[in-house]
């Protein structure tokens, strides 16, 4: 990409707001602000926050990078485009069969998710090929052009076309695409060799299926966005955050819709494996606290945890995706007694409308926020740096009315058990994903950032006995601080399903090479000089008869290995770190797989002017708290972030604003900046 100009930045379309970061490298200097969100047009919040950041986007030539739940939004309130779907004869009916598993198996009422295709929209035609690449039956053209012609009369607007072992070789599928558009030239097609290549012939299939469900809906929205950039004076590049934690650009995610499902929380991710190295610190667990949601996901030896598969409403999904877990745990999140008489609070959401009872725009139900404020934690004159005005009355009553009185509790102990009961949602959440990997949660410091992070994060420290809360720059808007962290990816890989005794490092070395070609097209295509690019392979392998499979790194030149035997050691290893064992039997090597990166120059934290371990100079009052583990108020020294240096040390109880943010420093707690400006809050 051709990059002229000293100014980028990121947005971050979040549930409530839409956060918009700006770096200027020639100062080396961040600068952030927020709107809120615009749900019924997401593009509104984009312009929105571009025009309250004064950004001057004709003088932008480097680029825009976004994160959107635009992809997602459109598959969970299914507003995708009306779908067919076709099989190779005998295959119609796969993607409403599924698999003969119970997702729930203890749940007597479990459906299977609504069909995204219906079956008079599920066609067949005659070919046949084989497991080894070979055709057994050519492709009736006559059979396709009789298909081309129901699906103009049927008004579909996109086709996803899978045909048996299509992994292993594409030409039918790719003919089919050519037959297609000379009938109806119009159609967006999919083809499940050029989208998951993989083997597995339903979750291939569903996985082409929604990205031709979703592909005119982001093309759509992002020509919109394009169209609107341009007439604003854009020239740079737009790059919209993958479910991988990589980046596409525009152009090439258009035709990639899938891969932007997952879009939204990348960011935090992005940015934690960024701060992972500038904090020395390899094992993090990030922690976002949005209006809407708790998003974890784990960093260790320095690298984010990426999962092959998915699952969203139901539905499998061949992607490459950061490991990111999310529950309804937001600042938005709305408490609530039910009819058995517990509280509950989440996962439903205020969002940005109506928001939180405090923000007086119609919101009828008391949320976390309202808690907060209640409590003392938050200054109803100073959220969001003074712009918006908090009504702590219309908080009061909520909580009052709806939670305090039929508890029989206090107002103050109402809001602690709001704070109490989602902070244990947060623990409980981050428990789960330590189990699942293996790990102890005791072994990782935790990234604090959205708006509620820093708030909690000191509660989640102490909970789950962490050694460190770290609460970055930008907390509020790091989800799109670390955004600008992001490289451009492409994941490509071939299913060849081989026992290893059977291969040869030539036949690997020589497949590989096929895939990297294809990884260096891709570069290509975006714009990325040579000099930038980085392959870097892996292999999916398993032992003999088992299902599921683990990733194990395979060297840059096969010739780096002995022979087979030092490959499956390799792999051995892997397993042994995975599940705690080794079986020492025969392996398979399931897919190959190369990452293609297009590496971008990420922006460097300028060091903070040194302090002398006394925050005096930051020290602006004191304000009373309710801390809600403890039965009694008590007051807390108020200090102001940008006048803190490094080394600063701030003992606790002590609360540290900044305009988007606070970071509570509980009593018993002590908060050093560290050289970049980072806040680490441990344990005296």
């Amino acid at each position: 990409m051709v990059q002229k100009s000293d100014i980028r930045f990121a947005i971050d379309t979040g549930g409530t707001f839409t956060d918009i970061v700006v770096f200027d490298e020639r100062a080396g200097t961040f600068s952030m602000d927020k709107v809120r969100t615009t749900p019924h047009n997401t593009l509104e919040g984009v312009v929105g926050a571009i025009t309250k950041a004064e950004v001057v986007l004709r003088d932008v030539q480097r680029f825009f990078v976004h994160g959107s739940t635009t992809a997602l939004n459109a598959l969970l309130e299914r507003k995708g485009v009306r779908t067919a779907y076709l099989g190779t004869r005998g295959f119609r009916d796969v993607p409403e069969i599924m698999r003969f598993n119970r997702p729930e198996m203890y749940n007597p009422k479990y459906h299977k998710p609504p069909q995204i295709v219906p079956r008079h929209l599920r066609f067949e035609v005659t070919e046949r090929i084989n497991a080894r690449g070979e055709v057994l039956a050519p492709l009736d053209e006559a059979e396709l052009r009789d298909v081309a012609r129901t699906l103009k009369k049927e008004k579909v607007a996109a086709l996803a076309v899978c045909f048996l072992h299509a992994f292993k070789n594409p030409a039918h599928e790719l003919r089919a695409r050519e037959v297609i558009r000379e009938e109806f030239p119009e159609l967006s097609v999919a083809l499940s060799s050029l989208v998951a290549a993989e083997h597995r012939e339903f979750e291939r299939g569903m996985t082409t299926i929604l990205n031709a469900y979703l592909a005119p809906v982001v093309e759509r929205w992002i020509g919109d966005l394009q169209r609107e950039l341009k007439g604003r004076g854009f020239a740079g590049e737009i790059v919209l955050t993958k479910s991988d934690g990589g980046g596409l650009t525009a152009d090439s995610a258009k035709s990639s819709a899938i891969n932007m499902l997952l879009s939204g929380p990348a960011g935090g991710v992005i940015g934690g494996a960024y701060m992972a190295a500038v904090l020395g610190q390899p094992n993090l667990i990030t922690m976002d606290v949005g209006g809407t949601s708790f998003d974890i996901a784990m960093i260790k030896k320095g690298e984010a945890a990426v999962q092959r598969e998915t699952e969203v409403s139901g539905y499998p999904i061949l992607i490459s995706n950061l490991d990111i877990r999310t529950i309804g745990a937001g600042g938005g999140s709305l408490a609530r007694i039910e009819r058995a008489g517990a509280l509950q609070v989440g996962p439903e959401s205020a969002g940005a409308v109506p928001g939180p009872m405090c923000y007086g725009r119609g919101g009828a139900q008391p949320t976390v926020t309202d808690a907060l404020l209640i409590n003392g934690f938050i200054d109803p004159k100073n959220f969001l740096g003074g712009t918006i005005s908090l009504d702590l009355d219309a908080a009061r009553k909520g909580i009052s009315e709806q939670i305090a009185r039929p508890l029989g509790l206090d107002l103050h102990r109402a809001a602690s058990g709001i704070l109490r009961l989602v902070m244990s949602n947060m623990a409980e959440a981050i428990k789960d994903i330590a189990a699942e990997s293996g790990d102890d949660p005791r072994d990782f410091a935790m990234l604090c950032f959205g708006g509620g992070g820093p708030l909690f994060g000191a509660y989640l420290m102490d909970e789950l006995s962490l050694p460190a809360a770290i609460v970055p720059l930008l907390p509020a808007a790091f989800s799109a601080w670390g955004m600008l962290m992001i490289d451009l990816r492409h994941d490509v890989a071939q299913t060849i399903a081989q026992p290893l005794s059977r291969l040869s490092l030539a036949d690997l070395e020589r497949q590989f090479v096929a895939l990297e070609d294809q990884g260096r097209a891709l570069l290509r295509r975006e714009g990325v000089p040579e000099e930038r690019w980085q392959l870097v392979r892996s292999a999916d392998m398993r032992y003999l008869g088992q299902e599921h499979s683990v990733s194990v790194p395979i060297p840059a030149q096969l010739a780096g290995l002995q022979d087979l035997t030092s490959l499956f050691e390799a792999f051995e290893q892997v397993y042994e770190a995975v599940y705690g064992y080794r079986l020492g039997t025969p392996a398979d090597v399931v897919t190959l797989r190369v990452k293609s990166v297009g590496k971008i120059p990420a922006p460097k934290l300028r060091p903070l002017p040194s302090g002398n371990a006394d925050p005096c100079n930051a020290f602006i009052g004191t304000q009373v708290v309710q801390d809600f583990l403890e039965s009694e108020s008590r007051e807390f020294r108020v200090y102001e972030r940008t006048r803190l240096r490094a080394d600063d040390r701030v003992a606790g109880p002590a609360l540290i604003v900044e305009p988007t943010t606070t970071t509570v420093v509980r009593a018993h707690h002590t908060c050093t900046v560290d050289r970049v400006g980072s806040l680490v809050v441990s344990r005296r």
